[in-house]
């Protein structure tokens, strides 16, 4: 994700994706699950996913034997809670790895064109992937770091 989406500073703790009627099953179990996130200086990503991160920031978030998702309706979110938190600076462009090499079920995430090579997808244990333009629709949950600035513009606001 790129650092003009993100917008400010945030701690976060579960990453949601919203299920398309794509999806064949209304629920999904994933083995050995892993997200990583961590940093990327690049707008623009290269094949071989270790290289994407800024070295020290690829960070293991959660990490599951199985993890399940409930059934899931068309349309409704759902999530991965993570084990560890995350604090996004608001500065950098966010990359997250979502690994798991086999499970139950499938849950496709509704996804957008953004016509540009924006994730790349691969087999379990491959070190690179093919590029995809699609990205899934996805809700960072947490807390968002308040802007100093915060507190003049409420106070502006009620003058």
């Amino acid at each position: 994700m790129l650092t003009s989406e993100m917008g400010d500073a945030i701690e976060i703790e579960s990453i949601s994706f919203r299920n398309s009627p794509a999806s064949p099953d209304p629920s999904g179990s994933y083995d050995d699950l892993e997200i990583h996130i961590g940093l990327c200086d690049s707008d623009v990503l290269g094949s071989t996913y270790a290289d994407n991160f800024i070295a020290g920031t690829r960070t293991l978030v959660l990490s599951s034997s199985l993890y399940s998702t409930g059934d899931v309706a068309v349309g409704e979110w759902f999530d991965f809670e993570l084990d560890t938190p995350y604090w996004y600076n608001g500065q950098d462009n966010l990359l997250i790895e979502v690994i798991w090499p086999s499970g139950l079920g499938s849950l496709y995430p509704y996804a957008w064109e953004t016509n540009e090579n924006r994730s790349c997808f691969g087999t379990f244990a491959s070190t690179s992937g093919a590029f995809q333009t699609r990205l899934p629709h996805m809700m960072l949950n947490g807390t968002l770091e308040l802007s100093n600035t915060t507190f003049g513009e409420i106070k502006a606001t009620f003058l």
